[in-house]
């Protein structure tokens, strides 16, 4: 991930993609099935991460304790990404993100305001 965004402005979507991307996949070993695949684009205006697997179970928010280790993955999409999404495929799934490469991600991940907005759309 970081290779193919390294030239990429500003400097934190980067990170913000790396991030991401490591909780897709993690998503993807852990809920989905074999095979998982990661395809990036970058163009001018956005860079899009598309992590695919076998499984057509389209993920779910559930609401976690805020003591659990699990169920973050999905509020980091919701807080970091310009846009999020998941659709099913001939084959499985495709859960996706896009970043502006315009703007800086939003890395102020403890927003209440911006936590309890991904807590509804998940209900």
């Amino acid at each position: 991930m970081e290779s193919v965004l390294s030239g990429a402005e500003p400097e934190m979507l980067t990170y913000a993609a790396a991030l991401l991307v490591s909780e897709l996949v993690a998503n993807a070993i852990l809920h989905g099935r074999a095979p998982v695949e990661v395809c990036v684009t970058v163009d001018v205006s956005r860079a899009r991460v598309e992590v695919h697997d076998g499984s057509p179970r389209l993920p779910v928010r559930r609401n976690y304790s805020s003591m659990s280790g699990t169920g973050r993955g999905l509020v980091l999409l919701a807080r970091m990404a310009s846009r999020w999404g998941a659709d099913p495929t001939p084959t499985g799934k495709v859960v996706w993100f896009e970043l502006d490469t315009a703007t800086s991600p939003t890395m102020d991940l403890l927003d209440v305001d911006a936590l309890q907005s991904a807590r509804a759309v998940g209900k």
